[in-house]
């Protein structure tokens, strides 16, 4: 039974070597193509948060810059590269519902916008690639 789950370990951990491969991150959403990497992703970090990963995993996990918080804050200028990426891939930057964190980061920016609380240079950074008000 040991051996049978460390291979299927093993396996989906060289599944998420090809998604970073591909993606240029660990960060595999549920409504990815392949949801049981999302799943399987989603339960290594909540296995390393409970310290019940062990650390041979960690460090194979940690040896492809793994992400273990999800969350963290960004600053403000790599959330807008990540919607400069995503403008130049969709054509928009109206980011839909299955980007969370992205589509959370442009209401917040509309939101301020709209309350006249955003400062005129990230207005004027927006405004240059069409952002949608």
């Amino acid at each position: 039974w040991r051996q049978y789950h460390n291979q299927r370990w093993n396996a989906m951990f060289q599944r998420l070597v090809a998604y970073k491969k591909q993606h240029k991150s660990t960060n595999v959403s549920l409504n990815y193509t392949d949801p049981k990497l999302g799943q399987w992703v989603m339960t290594q970090r909540k296995s390393h948060k409970n310290k019940k990963l062990s650390v041979d995993r960690t460090s194979l996990l940690d040896s492809i810059m793994f992400v273990w918080v999800i969350y963290e804050i960004l600053p403000w200028e790599d959330m807008y590269s990540k919607l400069v990426e995503y403008k130049r891939q969709h054509g928009s930057t109206l980011v839909p519902t299955k980007h969370p964190r992205l589509g959370q980061w442009v209401y917040t920016q509309r939101k301020v916008y709209n309350n006249g609380g955003l400062l005129k240079k990230r207005y004027d950074f927006l405004s240059s690639i069409g952002f949608a008000w």
